[in-house]
């Protein structure tokens, strides 16, 4: 009997260890694989960040940053002459003429950013969201913003706006 009941422990006591063995192995696999199995976070580009909240700008305006006061230097008399023209101030561009749009015939293409873009109303990352466009959707380029970083498409519903330039391929 004593011959039995060691056997019978062995036996029971190498089971329960095999199946210790197999169930951490199973976990520890399955936790690997299923964080390489997700998806990577969406990239955030610099024009796309929020504004600073407002803890973080006062933890920058409480850091007391040297600065050397700017002094400001006489100038010398001009005098001007009765028969010279008065100088003309030159005319500043408005941020409107900066994102006029320089059309061409237009071509076909095709998103190529794996998590889609943002089809937007004006050629900055502030302006209104019209909606996205999924990876590989086919698009009508239609103009490039004077920058050159924003390309007007036009999309088959026959919707327009921006999108990020460099995020497209050209099709044949």
């Amino acid at each position: 009997m004593k011959r039995l009941s060691g056997l019978l422990q062995f036996m029971v006591g190498f089971v329960l260890g095999v199946a210790i063995l197999v169930g951490g192995a199973t976990a520890v696999a399955y936790m690997l694989l299923s964080g390489m199995n997700s998806n990577p976070p969406k990239p955030v580009f610099t024009e796309e960040k929020k504004e600073e909240t407002k803890e973080e700008k006062t933890a920058v305006k409480s850091s007391p940053i040297p600065t050397t006061p700017v002094q400001e230097q006489p100038q010398a008399a001009v005098k001007e002459s009765p028969n010279a023209p008065a100088p003309k101030a030159s005319p500043k561009p408005s941020p409107e003429e900066t994102k006029k749009e320089t059309t061409s015939e237009g071509y076909q293409a095709r998103v190529t950013w794996q998590s889609g873009l943002s089809l937007r109303a004006e050629p900055t990352s502030q302006s209104t969201r019209l909606g996205g466009l999924d990876y590989n959707t086919k698009v009508s380029v239609v103009g490039t913003s004077s920058d050159g970083q924003w390309q007007r498409v036009r999309l088959s519903d026959g919707r327009e706006g921006w999108i990020k330039a460099g995020n497209i391929s050209r099709v044949q």
